[in-house]
Formats: C-alpha cells, sequence, structure tokens
C-alpha cells in the first residue's frame, strides 16, 4: 500500500515539476524575445515565471523528503545508542510531521480567508487565492510523506537514517548515485 501510494507520489510530483519548470522556461524565452526582438512585453509573464518556479521548486522540496535532502543534525544520533536514537528519530520526524499539519490547517483557514475577501493578484489578475493554493497543497504532500516516512519507522526505529529505511522498505532502486 505505502509502494503504491509512494509511485503515485512520485509520478505526480515528476510530471507537475517538468511541466512546471517548462512553463517557466518558456515564459522567461517569450519575454525575452518580447522584449530584445519587439520591444514590448506582456506584464504578467514576469509574475507567471515567478509563480511556476516557486511552484516546482516547492514540489522538489517535498520529493526531498522521501529521498532525505533536507539538512539535519547526524552527529548526535550517531553518538547514542540505538535505543535513545529511536526516539530521537521520533521526536523529530513527529515534529516535522507536526509541523506539517500545523501549517497544512493553517494555509487552509488562510485559503478560505482570501476567498472569502475575493482579493486580486497585483499583475496576474486573478483571485489571491489561486496561485496560494500551492501552499495548502503543498504542505497537504509535505504531512503525507513525512508521516509515510514516520510510519515506516516503526520497521526499524533506531536507524541513522530514516529516509534510507523508507526507501529500503518501498523497495526503491538506486543507480548510479540517482533515486529511482
Amino acid at each position: 500500500m505505502i509502494k503504491k501510494i509512494d509511485d503515485i507520489l512520485c509520478v505526480i510530483e515528476d510530471w507537475i515539476m517538468v511541466s512546471l519548470l517548462l512553463a517557466g522556461l518558456f515564459m522567461a524565452f517569450l519575454q525575452v524575445v518580447l522584449r530584445y526582438l519587439f520591444n514590448t512585453g506582456i506584464h504578467w509573464l514576469e509574475a507567471g515565471l515567478v509563480t511556476a518556479l516557486i511552484w516546482a521548486m516547492l514540489f522538489g522540496a517535498v520529493r526531498a523528503v522521501r529521498d532525505g535532502f533536507h539538512p539535519r543534525v547526524d552527529l548526535l544520533p550517531s553518538l547514542v545508542s540505538p535505543k535513545l536514537r529511536a526516539i530521537l528519530n521520533f521526536l523529530s520526524l513527529g515534529a516535522a510531521f507536526a509541523l506539517a499539519a500545523y501549517v497544512l490547517l493553517d494555509a487552509v483557514f488562510y485559503a478560505k480567508f482570501l476567498n472569502l475577501i475575493n482579493a486580486l493578484h497585483p499583475e496576474l489578475g486573478i483571485k489571491l487565492l489561486y496561485p496560494f493554493l500551492i501552499v495548502p497543497i503543498i504542505t497537504a504532500l509535505m504531512t503525507l510523506r513525512y508521516g509515510l516516512v514516520l510510519y515506516t519507522l516503526f520497521y526499524k526505529p533506531s536507524t541513522l537514517h530514516p529516509e534510507d529505511q523508507y526507501r529500503d522498505h518501498i523497495g526503491a532502486k538506486y543507480k548510479k548515485g540517482v533515486i529511482e
């Protein structure tokens, strides 16, 4: 079950990241062509480019939870006993999960507020709610990712790198330094 969820999340993340990066690249190319060849431009292209690239990076941050690329202190867990290491793992991942869940609740509350006041984005001319929706989406995915890693920690709680334990549990393959 966890492998299926992970596979679905990976496919969604990959497609969204690639699509947003390509959209950003296209908008940047279009803006340069319009500016330097035709001495004109489209006023919302810059905001669209920034939004697309930020969204792509945020989806990359979700993937980084799975792959263990978020920074953390590894010195202390490597110096303590396996029992204390297990406690530290549960505390740190539990705190990350709780923080992501809290930010998710707060983001949903703020999204409802933005929808209620009908605020408009100054450059894109659309409801401010639409670009902001990335925050509840990303925090929901981040909460899910931390929850999955936390769940698999029950199988080997004293592991030094919980994300490695997670990938081993779901059977993720390693290939030339790249995680599949």
